[in-house]
């Protein structure tokens, strides 16, 4: 069983879409009725499949630390002007 990392991007029409972490033009997209847990837009995750059935396991730290680096960059964004 193989666990890929990677990235909640968006919820849209039904579907979430994940992008795998470090590589985002592979795209993955599972349905919402196959979603057994609560993942938030921005999310890490490790996901595997079995038998057509996804495992999820929310990496809480890297999730945490990926939001830091971004509101640090947006706010050097911002201070630049």
């Amino acid at each position: 069983m193989k666990k890929v990392k990677y990235t909640l991007d968006k919820i849209e029409d039904g579907q979430y879409v994940f992008l795998e972490h470090k590589n985002e033009e592979n795209q993955l997209l599972i349905p919402a009725t196959k979603i057994n847990v609560e993942i938030a837009e921005g999310s890490i995750v490790l996901i595997s499949e079995v038998d057509s059935i996804y495992e999820f396991g929310v990496l809480i730290e890297e999730t945490e630390d990926m939001k830091e680096k971004v509101s640090s960059l947006l706010e050097k964004l911002v201070n630049k002007k």
